[in-house]
């Protein structure tokens, strides 16, 4: 069995569907809200939305903005209620085939999205996110035809998304339009040992029959990355050129895309595998890539700190531990309690310590006029050194199954982070608070589990 993940560029890259258009468009406010959520600028979206007359539409978009904030449950009543009020609204219906995928409901969130082209065709975003959902079935002919459609609609003011689509493009070319990223294993492979340093985790990887390099095993990227050193000495040539989205700096930086033959991680290997690069000098002195666990989604990944290994199994895990979770472009996000106050944290082995965003440590009271709060302290990433970081106080981190105390932990800017995803991060929960459990990531279930 081989399933392909949504391949991201490095983050948002989709490759889209074709649909029908419908015999017209919809009429869009005379301010346009979905322009304002297209800039980010959810607060003046809302501010907009609570003095509007209460219809279908602002419905649907009340439900967008609660989506951005993370309040995905809210989002989904909103939506469903839009569309009771008029069958007919679009943009709730992109709504719910956003939470579809989000739960990875591929079927659902292509009915849904086909639903809203077919009311709206001349929205690209709807076209954009269709094939997010069909690309998990390999529809690469209509995903093609769809991202060459939401390139034709030429967007306004999304440059990034739509640098991301072109190189979308030149890689289903560079392919030809074949499958890849093929996981090639056995039924039941031989754990994976890693090592533990620096609080990460490293396993050993070859690439093209050299090395091993040197890895780390990171649930928080959203796709497996090289150094640039290392494409540079096994003689790649790029394919194309993003974006590529991370903590630090400007929280992005421009990306080679490589084509890799094969990818092998003990028993496993990976086939015609798009990789990405980063060329920040402190992550390249420790690591030679980064494996992103999506590319393993075929399995059920059990990431066991405690005996120091990685497991893989088709077998679906039947204990009573597991916790629900949003999946958002090959990232997991685990709804938490932190001091009272709700968020979604990206499960990140990548991550040397659990981080709040600065938006979180604000919601605690705790910002950089609070006396000892503002530190010199830098956080390095793939997208340079970061700014603005926070010291906070000891935390409590409750899932719906654990309740974990850290003495300390930082706050750093995530906004480029959210904006990235589509929706509030709240935090990064990294190696203190998974350190001592056997973390399970189920990318069928949308869930993990977390047992010691």
């Amino acid at each position: 069995m081989s399933r392909r993940h949504l391949l991201v560029l490095p983050a948002l890259t989709s490759l889209l569907a074709v649909c029908t258009a419908a015999p017209q468009a919809q009429v869009r406010p005379a301010i346009s809200i979905a322009d304002l959520l297209l800039k980010d600028e959810i607060q003046k979206a809302e501010g907009i939305l609570q003095s509007a007359a209460r219809s279908a539409e602002t419905l649907a978009y009340q439900g967008e903005v609660e989506f951005r904030k993370g309040n995905f449950e809210k989002a989904q009543t909103l939506y469903q209620t839009s569309i009771q009020m008029n069958e007919k609204t679009a943009r709730a219906h992109f709504g719910l085939g956003k939470l579809a995928m989000a739960k990875v409901k591929s079927k659902d969130a292509v009915a849904s999205f086909k639903r809203a082209i077919a009311l709206d065709p001349m929205e690209p975003l709807y076209h954009f996110y269709a094939g997010e959902a069909l690309e998990l079935n390999k529809n690469t002919l209509e995903s093609k035809m769809q991202l060459e459609e939401y390139v034709r609609l030429k967007p306004h003011d999304d440059e990034e998304r739509l640098t991301q689509a072109k190189a979308g493009l030149a890689l289903i070319a560079a392919f030809g339009n074949k499958d890849y990223a093929v996981v090639d294993a056995p039924q039941q492979p031989a754990p994976i040992p890693f090592r533990k340093a620096l609080n990460l985790i490293f396993a050993d990887v070859k690439i093209n029959g050299k090395g091993p390099y040197n890895f780390v095993v990171d649930t928080g990227a959203s796709q497996t990355a090289l150094s640039q050193k290392l494409a540079r000495d096994l003689g790649l040539k790029a394919i194309t050129t993003t974006v590529m989205h991370g903590v630090g700096g400007s929280g992005k930086v421009d990306s080679n895309i490589y084509r890799v033959d094969r990818l092998q991680v003990g028993d496993v290997g990976v086939k015609d595998l798009p990789v990405g690069t980063f060329d920040d000098p402190l992550i390249s002195q420790i690591a030679d890539g980064i494996i992103g666990t999506s590319m393993l989604a075929d399995f059920i990944v059990t990431i066991n700190y405690p005996d120091s290994r990685m497991e893989l199994t088709h077998k679906p895990v039947t204990t009573p531990d597991a916790i629900p979770v949003w999946y958002m472009s090959n990232m997991l996000l685990l709804p938490a309690d932190v001091n009272g106050h709700h968020g979604n944290l990206i499960v990140d082995t990548g991550a040397i310590t659990t981080v709040l965003s600065l938006g979180m440590a604000n919601a605690m009271g705790i910002t950089e006029k609070t006396p000892g709060a503002l530190v010199n302290m830098g956080i390095a990433g793939v997208g340079g050194a970061q700014g603005t970081t926070l010291m906070l106080p000891q935390l409590t981190l409750k899932t719906i199954r654990q309740s974990e105390s850290l003495t300390q932990a930082l706050a750093i800017d995530l906004n480029d982070i959210s904006r990235m995803l589509g929706t509030e991060v709240s935090g990064v929960a990294g190696f203190d608070f998974l350190k001592n459990y056997k973390l399970t990531l189920d990318y069928y279930k949308a869930e993990i589990h977390l047992s010691k």
